[in-house]
């Protein structure tokens, strides 16, 4: 059974990798929220997220999502404190009309199929995550945009991200 879009958006966004680059413990953290692209930045105050995304340390294939296609989004980055738990809040609007707003258990993402089993707690230091899910033909090919925020155990921003695009 493929897993379902919103939990490819969370798991998503929430994980990166430097596309088979070997993570190196003297790269610089990337903080422009302007840089990632048109269909998705930083929201909230990158400065104050725990996962500091390297350079280059996010790929999102295929470039612009689409129906029935898989997405996979990969990070690679470095998370400044141990998380041991936290939720995963979701707020999206596909055409300003219909809402879906939810809140998940960070832990039971992690080990969702979308990511492949990965385990809680997630260390502190070099983190390379990658999710991989598949989007329905029948979600609606419409605009969608909204904030997915990831909270810790203590609610500190791990990551919060900006989608506005619209599927193909």
């Amino acid at each position: 059974m493929r897993t379902p879009f919103v939990y490819t958006l969370v798991a998503g966004l929430f994980y990166q990798t430097a596309m088979g680059v070997p993570i190196k413990q003297q790269q610089q953290a990337f903080m422009a929220p302007d840089q990632h692209g048109e269909i998705w930045s930083l929201c909230g105050d990158p400065s104050s997220h725990t996962l500091r995304a390297y350079e280059d340390g996010v790929s999102i294939s295929p470039a612009i999502p689409q129906t029935g296609q898989d997405i996979n989004v990969k990070i690679n980055g470095n998370l400044l404190s141990d998380v041991t738990g936290g939720k995963v809040s979701i707020h999206l609007k596909l055409l300003s009309m219909i809402k879906v707003d939810k809140d998940l258990d960070l832990c039971q993402v992690l080990q969702s199929d979308v990511m492949k089993g990965q385990e809680c707690p997630l260390s502190k230091g070099d983190v390379v995550l990658d999710a991989l899910a598949y989007i329905p033909r029948e979600i609606p090919k419409l605009p969608l945009e909204g904030d997915i925020r990831i909270s810790d155990q203590n609610d500190n921003t791990v990551t919060c991200i900006h989608l506005n695009f619209a599927l193909h």
